[in-house]
């Protein structure tokens, strides 16, 4: 009778541990089929419990990243919408400041935000920033190139000359080594985007031939926008206000970044926005 009592014992206990190494691994399956970051947290938490140490690191490193990810989201959402809905200048740059606030962002993080939202260099506070910024440089931190956001610090400064000279460097290095992405839609963007650097660099002639290939690369209607707003921009730098215009009518007539609100305040239509025709477009979508 002993014997029975134990066996019974050890069946019930038994029962009960498989069931819970089944759902552990139903969160690992569910992990690796759907990886947002609850379901990577709570892999990771099933895989340590299995004693499976390795993939619950690797759970963990999966849900850093997605939420590095998404802290990123959020910030160029931020940013977005201040411009897009008037916060203009001081709106982005505040939310810049909170997000270095909650979490460390390493130089280089910040030069993007800047080479990606150059009004974010606006008034000087990153200058010290991205002057330090050498593919020399001993600090590994601030080992970059950094063509971009040099020379947007140096337009957003006034200082045109040397601005040129950093975004001559920035093509020519594309010349060098240029981007080949598989993708058609980022091929017409990449072109698009060589164009109008080319345009920033003074470089009227290859600006206008880079061009007229982008506009002919097949895109999606997905992607169109994106890179119409990449011609509008070379326009913009070339000087050609009516074929600026016309593009930025199409954009503001559609769910795009662009409103009346990053009209006014984007540094990339610095170059225009004084001009008749444009304050004209800003009037009609007011």
């Amino acid at each position: 009778m002993r014997y029975a009592r134990l066996a019974i014992t050890v069946l019930l206990v038994a029962i009960p541990s498989t069931l819970v190494e089944d759902v552990y691994r139903e969160r690992i399956r569910t992990a690796q089929a759907t990886p947002t970051t609850d379901n990577l947290l709570q892999a990771a938490e099933a895989a340590r419990l299995l004693r499976d140490y390795r993939q619950a690191e690797e759970f963990l490193q999966q849900a850093a990243q997605a939420v590095q990810q998404a802290q990123n989201g959020l910030l160029a959402n931020q940013i977005l919408l201040e411009l897009a809905s008037g916060g203009g200048v001081n709106g982005a740059q505040r939310a810049l400041r909170q997000a270095r606030r909650l979490r460390r962002l390493a130089p280089q993080a910040v030069a993007g935000w800047a080479n990606g939202f150059p009004v974010l260099l606006v008034g000087g506070e990153l200058d010290e920033m991205i002057g330090r910024f050498s593919l020399e440089a001993e600090d590994p931190r601030y080992r970059c190139a950094c063509y971009a956001q040099k020379a947007w610090m140096l337009r957003v400064a006034g200082r045109m000359d040397e601005s040129r000279m950093y975004w001559d460097s920035l093509v020519t290095a594309w010349e060098n080594d240029p981007p080949q992405p598989d993708d058609p839609d980022a091929r017409a963007d990449v072109q698009a985007q060589l164009a109008r650097n080319y345009a920033r660099a003074g470089r009227h002639e290859d600006a206008r031939r880079a061009l007229e290939t982008a506009m002919s690369m097949p895109v999606s209607d997905e992607a169109v926008s994106g890179v119409r707003r990449r011609w509008a921009q070379t326009y913009a730098e070339l000087g050609d206000v009516e074929h600026a215009v016309e593009h930025l009518e199409y954009l503001l007539s559609a769910p795009t970044l662009v409103t009346v609100h990053t009209l006014e305040s984007r540094m990339t239509w610095a170059p225009i926005r004084e001009e008749p025709a444009f304050q004209a477009l800003l009037e009609r979508h007011r």
